[in-house]
């Protein structure tokens, strides 16, 4: 009877491990890289005026004037070393931007135009889904939706 545990736990350990490592290898949620810029007070949420004043803000990401947000813009920069030079790639394909770039980029084309930038609050404002004014965490880190009973 012993002798036939052993395997058993083996296999038990062997179960537990796969799938500690399975669960440590989901991809996390991509990082949210203009809110940073958007936020102002650093609280994590978008207030109604950081809303309003989004189109000046982006602006000032505009680095080579030409009054468009290119990925290289958009993205932070590329961690040091030997890919520094590069720029940040698109996004893999069948992967989706991150949120505010998704719901900023109204053409998907992966660049902000300037009519797009101009349209920022507006464009913003569709994440605020309870309608108080604030795109709170929850609304910016938007999880898989209730399970209805």
């Amino acid at each position: 009877m012993k002798a036939n545990r052993i395997p058993l736990l083996l296999a038990l350990a062997a179960t537990a491990a796969i799938t500690t490592l399975t669960a440590s290898a989901k991809e996390p949620k991509p990082p949210q890289p203009l809110l940073p810029v958007l936020d102002a007070n650093r609280d994590g949420e978008l207030s109604p005026d950081e809303i309003n004043n989004s189109s000046n803000a982006l602006a000032d990401l505009d680095k080579n004037g030409d009054g468009q947000l290119t990925r290289k813009e958009l993205m932070p920069p590329p961690k040091k070393g030997k890919d520094a030079d590069m720029g940040p790639p698109p996004p893999p394909p069948g992967k989706r931007p991150p949120l505010l770039i998704a719901v900023l980029d109204l053409n998907k084309d992966g660049i902000l135009s300037a009519d797009e930038i101009e349209e920022a609050p507006t464009s913003l404002a569709t994440l605020d889904k309870d309608d108080d004014g604030t795109i709170s965490r929850k609304e910016l880190n938007p999880g898989k939706p209730p399970i209805k009973a």
